[in-house]
């Protein structure tokens, strides 16, 4: 296969193996947290890290996907400094702003959604100027195709944050410890990015030269990404209104497991607009449809297994990391949060054409479509059907920003779409199913085995099925061999 494609892959896979190493985080920091703090608790846990990603998209103004649309095409390091110090400045000024204004309603805020502790609204304004910062470096690092050391920074912050968390925990503190611990761990991961960044591109006072360009890039992108989040994670805040911060710790649990194919299309998709935005700049069309036909069939090939055996196991996995609270009040939220992520999966590879032809206020369309009917939908039906509500409402939302993208999205480009995968992929996963149903597990030893038969029973079948190519087996191959060779 093309080398475009091998380097694509290299990077997707070294990034795929710190996310390998930082998985079974999601298993050992949930049940430290709910066992260790009340579900209210953990609800404001949650509800904190929200706010923050809320905080992002204020501060964005479209110019991270900016800086990702344009920098990898730099002919200088003089263009890329330019940029990113522009960009960084910016985005810290703004995200003071923000923080000294969370701080004036500081009253209002903890009183409606922080059990009137005032200390929290005060670690939650500290906490958006450096989940502000810290992503704009990230970036960077992704941009200059530095995925070694953005995946160290990845794994020791993942670990260092719940080793932290236990230690404090196990020793009798609380939720305002654990919280004080994590800002000094993201503080030391922010001088590390800083000290590595500085040895190639030394701080030198921008003159915003570039950033018009970005702003007519990423300006229209705020609406789109303001309604996502919304659409996203409003309900936590109209669940915590509503049902009080015990339902929110129940959702959330939830929701953190049926989100977990997403963390897959991540995978799949985390260099796709760097590296297709070259290709698209040097009008190399064949590699961009390429690159998206792959990243489609191996996201359905991951979500598809997912969903079925979300539907078998999901009681038996909450009950395990959590309590036996949020297990019965909650096992059902998975499966149908995991379809809504099958849906905006979707929506994310078909946007990708959208960002290369520079058609970004196309992308508001989908979102603001999609705000006002989750909002409305949120506030009438969680009263009555509660945390299944909310669920839903977050399934049609995502299925309604879909199919607009895709209304727009394949005027502008059509790739090919491998449908005998996805049906192989489908009896693959009825077949797993039908072993889960009739082995029944129940109890972590089980659960373990279970999940790992199953998963080698679908590549089985599905290989015996013939759903990869030769030309497949053999770019995996060259990138095993030959990957100390490409260029980092």
């Amino acid at each position: 296969m093309k080398k475009s494609y091998q380097k694509t892959v290299y990077d997707t896979l070294v990034n795929a193996g710190s996310e390998f190493i930082l998985l079974p985080l999601l298993f050992i920091r949930m049940p430290i947290l709910t066992k260790n703090l009340t579900a209210a608790e953990y609800g404001i846990w949650g509800l904190i890290f929200t706010t923050c990603s809320l905080s992002l998209t204020l501060t964005s103004l479209g110019l991270g996907s900016a800086m990702s649309r344009f920098l990898p095409s730099a002919k200088s390091s003089d263009e890329i400094r330019e940029g990113f110090y522009s960009v960084l400045l910016l985005k810290f000024l703004i995200s003071v702003a923000l923080a000294f204004i969370f701080l004036i309603f500081s009253q209002f805020i903890s009183s409606n959604f922080f059990d009137n502790n005032h200390e929290l609204v005060k670690i939650t304004s500290l906490l958006i100027v450096i989940t502000t910062i810290q992503p704009v470096y990230f970036r960077l690092l992704k941009i200059l195709r530095k995925i070694k050391i953005l995946s160290f920074c990845k794994i020791i912050e993942g670990y260092g944050a719940v080793f932290l968390y236990a230690l404090l925990l196990f020793s009798g503190h609380g939720l305002i410890s654990i919280l004080n611990a994590y800002i000094i761990l993201k503080l030391s991961i922010i001088f590390i990015l800083i000290y590595n960044i500085n040895s190639k591109y030394r701080f030198r006072w921008p003159l915003f030269s570039e950033i018009r360009q970005y702003f007519k890039y990423g300006l229209p992108t705020i609406p789109s990404s303001t309604s996502f989040w919304i659409v996203n994670l409003s309900d936590r805040y109209i669940i915590t209104f509503l049902l009080g911060s015990t339902s929110l710790g129940i959702y959330s649990a939830a929701y953190t497991i049926g989100s977990i194919p997403y963390i897959f299309s991540n995978l799949i998709n985390f260099i796709m607009l760097v590296s297709l935005s070259k290709l698209y700049d040097n009008d190399e069309i064949d590699k961009v449809k390429m690159h998206l036909s792959y990243a489609a069939k191996y996201f359905f090939g991951i979500i598809i297994p997912f969903i079925f055996g979300s539907v078998i196991c999901s009681k038996e996995i909450l009950k395990i990391l959590t309590t036996e609270e949020i297990s019965i009040s909650g096992w059902y939220i998975i499966p149908i949060i995991s379809i809504s992520y099958l849906f905006l999966g979707i929506y994310s590879l078909l946007n990708y054409t959208l960002l290369l032809a520079k058609k970004t206020k196309v992308l508001a369309y989908a979102w603001i479509i999609a705000m006002p009917i989750n909002i409305i939908l949120n506030i009438t039906v969680i009263p009555y059907f509660e945390l299944l509500g909310a669920a839903l409402t977050t399934a049609l939302s995502y299925f309604i920003a879909m199919c607009i993208t895709a209304y727009f999205s394949l005027k502008e480009l059509t790739f090919p779409l491998d449908i005998n995968f996805i049906f192989k992929s489908i009896f693959s996963s009825l077949v797993m199913v039908l072993f889960l149903i009739f082995y029944s597990p129940a109890g972590l030893p089980e659960i373990i085995f279970s999940i790992l038969f199953a998963l080698i029973i679908y590549f089985t079948i599905l290989i015996f099925l013939r759903g990869f190519t030769k030309k497949e087996y053999e770019l995996v191959k060259s990138v095993l061999q030959k990957s100390t060779s490409i260029k980092k």
